[in-house]
């Protein structure tokens, strides 16, 4: 064991000496000495039960204390505890536990009776982790007291150096020419792993360097140096090495990458909504970084820009060349395509790339190239409906557009502008009531623009027939009179010529039994009868009289 230095004898000194008084009037410790001995006394209070003379009342430390060795060695001397009574007198025949640290050992027993001395021995074998350890004597009592538990502390030292192992740094990635960004370290260690202080560990670097070249490992058995690398990319190695260890040596490896290249930075982000084939609102303007993230005044440098995410194709110009103080600024953008989510990429040679943010692209604006409408034949007095599809320039049913369309009718049921509504999801509607049996010309545009088609023909056929405004021609004629004809028109509700037949006429001669009439399919009907003497002709459509009707000719 090596000689102790004077502060280690002065440890070892007091600790010998050291005892803990149960009944003094409080607790004493000594915070310098490696010793630590629990012993704990009541100061004042009532009612507290004292061991009997005779009866264990503390324990001490006598001998082995602040020992020094290399790990997994046993102790030169044998760690020496003892019992007294209140009176300071031995006690014999106490059981007294020995608590090492794991790995670590007593013998014989880790609990051993004390003697007519009181005093309890054991020898121990230090663990292979380097360090402080503690052992823990503990007497069985009588009377509880933490007067009767101490400690014992050694310090094990590490074997000698067997290996280095790395112990940080390997396998970085750094830039060409510039150190990297965590030191190489190593480690030397005994066969149990412990770091052993004192190795003067060489550094090797194959490109670039390695600053200090020699360092001597400090007191957790590490060495540690900065890395710069080689001023190519690519693989760089290190190498460390011991002599003292018959030249053990480890190897750590590098990435060495290009140095990153200026950049491109958006100092103004288009706008984050947009119409799709509109110019957008705010126009992005880029700005030349170096690679430290400064502006960069370099005039003439073409920046080009294309759709990052969400397919389509932009509009405007595209390619823009910087000012003289290295900014880019777009004028006429457009996002072109299908509404939908889109980021833009903005390029130039020799510079890291710069992405905008989300730009959420709608519809664009209806195109009347791209809408339609149509327009069905009317009939006189029904509604006439017309279905509006408005798209813009890239098939998009276009929403909320309906101030934008405008609706009239020229021909036979001239109307100004009707009123439209929307329908959804691109569509739309307008309607009037044609009353003249006729052609229509309807005209539908967008803003101000006709759609294709436009203007859209209608053809307005008459209402179904009504009787009031079916009308007859009745006369008589023939020898003295006796031929009787009549001649039906039919008309619908506005005064329209049906110009079809189909319809029920009836007439009756005198109450006699209705007979159809002659359809003549033009709208038209008639009936001829001969009667001598006075008649009256009764005349209906569709079981409802017509006008004038009876008639007597």
């Amino acid at each position: 064991m090596p000689p102790l230095t004077d502060f280690r004898r002065s440890k070892a000194t007091n600790s010998r000496s050291r005892t803990t008084d149960l009944l003094g009037p409080c607790l004493r410790h000594t915070p310098k000495l490696p010793l630590v001995v629990l012993a704990l006394a009541a100061c004042g209070g009532e009612g507290l039960l004292l061991p009997s003379a005779g009866q264990p009342a503390r324990i001490t430390v006598l001998r082995g204390d602040a020992q020094i060795d290399t790990v997994g060695r046993p102790l030169k001397d044998s760690l020496v505890v003892q019992v007294t009574d209140p009176e300071g007198r031995p006690v014999q025949g106490v059981e007294v536990v020995f608590v090492p640290p794991a790995g670590a050992a007593v013998a014989p027993n880790d609990t051993v009776v004390t003697g007519a001395n009181g005093e309890a021995a054991v020898h121990y074998t230090l663990s292979t982790i380097a360090g402080d350890q503690t052992v823990r004597a503990q007497a069985k009592p009588v009377v509880t007291t933490p007067a009767l538990d101490t400690v014992f502390h050694a310090v094990a030292e590490p074997e000698a150096a067997t290996a280095l192992v790395v112990a940080g740094g390997n396998e970085q990635v750094g830039e060409a020419g510039a150190p990297l960004g965590d030191s190489l370290s190593v480690r030397a260690v005994d066969r149990f792993d412990n770091g052993v202080a004192g190795i003067e560990v060489s550094w090797d670097a194959n490109g670039g360097s390695v600053s200090p070249e020699v360092v001597v490992t400090d007191a957790g058995g590490r060495a540690a140096v900065e890395r710069t690398l080689g001023d190519r990319p690519g693989s760089y190695r290190t190498r460390a090495t011991a002599a003292e260890l018959d030249g053990f040596a480890v190897e750590f490896t590098a990435m060495g990458v290009a140095p990153p290249s200026p950049r491109l930075v958006l100092v103004t982000q288009p706008s984050s909504d947009a119409s799709a084939g509109v110019p957008l609102g705010r126009q992005p303007v880029v700005q030349l970084q170096t690679a430290a993230g400064t502006p960069l005044s370099r005039p003439d440098v073409a920046v080009t820009v294309q759709i990052a995410s969400g397919g389509g194709s932009l509009g405007g110009r595209v390619t823009v060349r910087s000012n003289a103080e290295g900014k880019a600024a777009f004028t006429d953008l457009s996002i072109r395509g299908e509404p939908g989510e889109r980021t833009l990429i903005f390029a130039a040679s020799d510079f890291t790339s710069a992405i905008s943010n989300e730009i959420d692209v709608g519809p664009g604006p209806p195109l009347p190239g791209a809408s339609s409408a149509a327009v069905p034949n009317g009939t006189a007095g029904v509604p006439t409906e017309i279905t509006i599809e408005l798209k813009d320039a890239f098939g998009t049913p276009v929403e909320g557009a309906e101030e934008d369309i405008s609706v009239s009718v020229q021909g036979a049921n001239p109307a100004g502008s009707l009123e439209v509504s929307e329908r959804g999801d691109g569509s739309y509607a307008a309607s009037y009531t044609p009353v003249v049996a006729g052609t229509d010309q309807v005209d539908v545009r967008v803003e101000g623009e006709p759609l294709a088609g436009s203007p859209y023909s209608s053809t307005v056929v008459p209402g179904p027939a009504h009787p009031a405004l079916t009308t007859a021609v009745v006369t008589r004629s023939g020898f003295f009179g006796s031929r009787i004809d009549a001649v039906i028109t039919t008309r619908d509700a506005h005064g329209n010529l049906l110009g079809r037949g189909g319809d029920n006429v009836m007439v009756q001669l005198n109450g006699d039994p209705p007979v159809a009439a002659a359809d003549h399919g033009d709208g038209t009907y008639s009936q001829t009868f001969f009667f001598f003497g006075p008649a009256t002709v009764a005349i209906t459509l569709n079981g409802a009289p017509i006008a004038g009707s009876p008639f007597n000719p």
